[in-house]
C-alpha cells in the first residue's frame, strides 16, 4: 500500500510540475536589464513600472453583479452569465478573403479580435483563438471562433495592444507565420522568447509611430494596465490610430474612460471607425474599463462617425450577462449622431454595412 501512495503521490508531482512549467511557458519573457533602463527615461515609466495615464482605482468591498448584489466572496461564488447556445457567427477559411486586400474592409473575429483590409493591407488585432488565460480551459471561449489560425489569409502586419491573455496567446502568435509584429514597449521580449525573429517586431511606446506601404501606426496611452504574472505593468499597453490616405481609424484596446480621449479626438479627429471594448466594468473597478455612457461619451470625445463595439460576446470575464453591455451601448447610443455597427463574429463589413442586433435572438 505505501508503494503505491508513494506512486501516485509521484505521478501526482510530475502532473502538477508538467503544468507549472507550461504555464511559465505562457507568462513570455519580461524586458532586459537594458530595456528598463531605456524605458526609465520616458514620462510614463517610474519605479520600474509602467504607469496609467489616470490611476487606476479598487474597491473590492464595492464589486457587484447585474443584480446588485455585492461583496468579493460572491463575485468568486458567481456563476456563468455565458449564452446558453452557439452564438451565430460566419466561418471563414483562406477562400473567404480577396487575394489582394482591399482599400478598406473589416471582419470581426470576436472579443478584440479582427482583420482590417486598409490601403491595400492586411491587419490582424489581438489574434486570440483559444482561451483566455494561461491554464487550458481555465477561460474558454463560449464556442468556436470563426476561423483557425490555419485558415488565416496572408497577414501584412500584426498589433497588439497588451499582453493580457485575452489579447495576447502565444499558441496563436507563433502559428503566425506572415507579417510584421507591432506591440507596446516589452512585448517584444515575450515574442522573441517564442520564436518571433526580432527583424519581424517593432515596438512602440505612446505617440511613437510606425510608417510603410501608405500607412502610418501611432501608438497612444489608454487607462489600464498590463501583466501576464502577479507582477503588474513590466509591458505597457496601446491604443493605436491607424491613417491610410483616405481613412482614420482608433483602436483603443483596453482602457477605462479618461481625458486621453479627447485629446485624441482633437489631434487626430474625425474618425471614420472606432473600435472601442464594451465589457468588463464593475464598480470595483470604475476605470479599468468602460462603463456603456462612458463609451458612448469617448465615441464623441473621438469625434467618431461609426464606432465598433468589441470586447464582448466570447469570454466571461465580467459580472454580467453577455449581452447586457451591447444592450446598454446601443440604448445609451439613441441621441447620438454616429452609427453603431455591430457584425457576428466573421462577418465583413464596410462603412456603409447595414448590421442587424443579431443577438436579441440569442439565448
Amino acid at each position: 500500500m505505501g508503494k503505491k501512495i508513494i506512486t501516485m503521490l509521484f505521478c501526482l508531482l510530475i502532473i502538477i510540475a508538467g503544468i507549472g512549467l507550461y504555464v511559465l511557458l505562457q507568462f513570455g519573457a519580461l524586458p532586459s536589464d537594458a530595456e528598463k533602463s531605456e524605458y526609465s527615461k520616458l514620462s510614463y515609466y517610474k519605479n520600474a513600472e509602467f504607469q496609467s495615464p489616470e490611476k487606476l482605482v479598487y474597491d473590492f468591498n464595492n464589486i457587484r453583479n447585474s443584480n446588485g448584489n455585492s461583496g468579493f466572496f460572491r463575485f468568486l461564488w458567481q456563476s456563468s452569465f455565458a449564452p446558453k447556445e452557439e452564438l451565430p457567427k460566419v466561418m471563414l477559411s483562406k477562400d473567404s478573403f480577396p487575394s489582394s486586400p482591399e482599400a478598406f474592409a473589416l471582419y470581426w473575429l470576436g472579443h478584440s479580435s479582427a482583420i482590417i483590409d486598409l490601403n491595400g493591407k492586411r491587419i490582424l488585432i489581438d489574434p486570440v483563438f483559444g482561451n483566455a488565460a494561461p491554464i487550458p480551459f481555465a477561460v474558454p471561449r463560449y464556442g468556436k471562433a470563426p476561423i483557425s489560425v490555419k485558415e488565416l489569409p496572408k497577414i501584412d502586419y500584426i498589433l497588439i495592444t497588451h499582453n493580457h491573455y485575452d489579447h495576447l496567446e502565444k499558441s496563436t502568435v507563433q502559428a503566425i507565420k506572415s507579417g510584421h509584429f507591432i506591440v507596446p514597449l516589452g512585448v517584444g521580449a515575450a515574442l522573441r522568447g517564442w520564436g518571433i525573429a526580432k527583424d519581424r517586431i517593432t515596438e512602440l511606446g505612446w505617440k511613437d509611430s510606425f510608417k510603410q506601404d501608405g500607412l502610418k501606426i501611432i501608438a497612444r496611452e489608454a487607462v489600464h494596465f498590463s501583466g501576464r504574472t502577479f507582477k503588474r505593468n513590466q509591458t505597457l499597453w496601446n491604443a493605436y490610430v491607424i491613417l491610410s490616405p483616405d481613412m482614420k481609424i482608433f483602436w483603443g484596446g483596453d482602457s477605462g474612460y479618461g481625458k486621453h480621449f479627447s485629446a485624441i479626438g482633437k489631434e487626430y479627429g474625425p474618425f471614420d471607425l472606432t473600435a472601442l471594448e464594451i465589457d468588463g466594468w464593475n464598480t470595483g473597478w470604475p476605470n479599468t474599463h468602460m462603463f456603456p455612457k462612458e463609451v458612448i461619451q469617448a465615441a464623441n470625445d473621438l469625434q467618431t462617425k461609426t464606432l465598433l463595439p468589441v470586447h464582448w460576446a466570447v469570454f466571461d470575464l465580467a459580472l454580467h450577462p453577455w449581452h447586457e453591455s451591447i444592450d446598454m451601448v446601443i440604448d445609451e447610443a439613441k441621441s447620438s449622431s454616429f452609427n453603431i455597427t455591430t457584425p457576428k463574429m466573421g462577418e465583413k463589413i464596410n462603412l456603409h454595412s447595414k448590421t442587424s442586433h443579431w443577438w436579441k435572438d440569442t439565448d
